[in-house]
């Protein structure tokens, strides 16, 4: 009778162990495969510096602004490049009007091929001055390499300003997020894998796409990333906020 009663309690012991692994395999499987917690990042992120060092005399943004692609955000002093340009622009005149004043000369033969090739050398270089004098005036602005938002702002008018960053903008469309898969499955999620990603707290729903996968598996924890892109055309998201993403079409057999 005892020996009947330990072997049914071992067979229920083993049902329970087995049981209760089947449930702790499903869970790990739906967490490692199925559902997979991420955070909402901004798709750009860049650290702006000025080209030349000089003093801020306009800055045209603060933090929370909203700019445009090649929007200028900041203007240096620019006395001595503006009236370089001037000087510039004035030879350049100058030099227009003196070829022009000597082409009939040129054409009743009254003046050499070698001076006709001095007033059209000396055309080239005033042209090639002013043009360098607009670099150098461009280069006392900064603007927005791409439309974003204005996210650090660290130095105001009057001060001096170097290569070191002053001004941070990110673009909030699209949305990245960083998310790392098991090894198993390394070549298995591809690019067009059908992916859904949901904010904390909410049920809705958001399309995205993985838009780049790790070339290679890291050694040491036996994963891989991806890096995925969601549509925040009308900001319904908001960068910062943690995520999780879910996948609908999981290779048969990997887990």
């Amino acid at each position: 009778m005892t020996s009947t009663k330990r072997q049914i309690s071992t067979i229920i012991s083993a049902l329970l162990l087995s049981s209760c692994a089947q449930v702790i395999f499903a869970q790990n499987s739906t967490t490692d495969f199925g559902q997979l917690s991420c955070l909402l990042e901004p798709g750009k992120s860049s650290d702006l510096s000025s080209e030349v060092p000089g003093i801020i005399r306009d800055l045209k943004v603060q933090r929370g602004d909203t700019v445009k692609k090649g929007q200028v955000l900041m203007v240096l002093n620019s006395d001595i490049e503006q009236a370089t340009l001037k000087t510039a622009r004035a030879r350049l005149d100058f030099a227009e009007r003196k070829l022009q004043r000597n082409e009939a000369l040129y054409k009743d033969k009254l003046i050499s091929d070698h001076e006709q090739d001095e007033l059209l050398t000396e055309k080239r270089l005033a042209r090639l001055q002013a043009e360098e004098a607009l670099v150098r005036l461009r280069q006392r602005e900064v603007r927005s390499p791409f439309s974003g938002v204005i996210t650090d702002v660290v130095k105001e008018p009057g001060e001096y300003i170097d290569d070191s960053h002053f001004l941070q903008v990110v673009s909030l469309d699209p949305l990245h997020a960083q998310v790392i898969f098991q090894a198993d499955l390394y070549g298995h999620i591809k690019k067009d894998t059908p992916i859904t990603l949901f904010t904390k707290g909410s049920e809705q729903g958001f399309t995205a796409r993985i838009k780049t996968l790790d070339p290679i598996i890291d050694a040491a924890s036996d994963t891989f990333g991806i890096t995925v892109e969601v549509n925040n055309e009308q900001q319904q998201l908001v960068a910062g906020s943690r995520c999780r993403i879910e996948i609908s079409a999981i290779p048969s057999g990997i887990q």
